[in-house]
């Protein structure tokens, strides 16, 4: 049962973030390619490392 509820966490759980990306991302109204990069870059650094520390 425990296996089956970290598969369910791996495959859900990767949603999660990328929704949470997308809310980071269309909350700064990006005008351009670049500066979604920059967003995501941004995002990647600060939000999923420093989570990964709190852990």
């Amino acid at each position: 049962m425990t296996q089956l509820l970290s598969l369910f966490n791996q495959v859900f759980g990767n949603q999660t973030k990328s929704n949470d990306l997308e809310q980071f991302i269309n909350s700064h109204t990006p005008n351009s390619h670049q500066q979604v990069d920059e967003l995501t870059r941004e995002y990647l650094y600060h939000y999923t490392t420093l989570r990964g520390f709190k852990s």
